[in-house]
């Protein structure tokens, strides 16, 4: 079996429910380095995270499962500024094509392209790095 890194996180509960998102729709899946996260969160960066592995022939199912579960999620989270359950992704996925943009990318953060997830308010447009509270 070949499997294949679906998304990193620096959090062990949140790695594990994901994980038992897959499982209870029948996705083989893995963590790696969760031991090593988990004993010492400093070293998170240095090893990338708590990585969540897929089998390669189930990548794109668990990649819609993950989204679909975010956006049922996003339904019922209200916008601080605005109290409206209007929030919606904005990924942005920075993948130059000359060859200075991709060194510059790879100088600068250690990859060859680069990934960003904000979450905006449709209403007031006021945008988030991260999911507001709930509360």
């Amino acid at each position: 079996m070949d499997f294949k890194q679906i998304a990193s996180y620096d959090n062990y509960m949140l790695a594990n429910m994901t994980m038992g998102l897959m499982t209870d729709n029948d996705i083989k899946c893995q963590l790696k380095d969760e031991n090593i996260v988990t004993m010492d969160p400093l070293l998170n960066a240095a090893v990338g995270g708590i990585k969540l592995l897929v089998e390669e022939k189930d990548y794109d199912r668990a990649l819609a499962l993950m989204k679909e579960a975010e956006y049922a999620f996003l339904k019922d989270i209200a916008c601080p500024a605005c109290n409206n359950t209007t929030l919606v992704v904005e990924e942005k996925i920075n993948n130059p094509e000359s060859f200075w943009g991709r060194l510059k990318n790879q100088l600068l953060y250690g990859q060859p392209s680069t990934y960003s997830k904000n979450y905006r308010c449709t209403t007031c447009k006021k945008l988030y790095a991260e999911i507001p509270p709930s509360f």
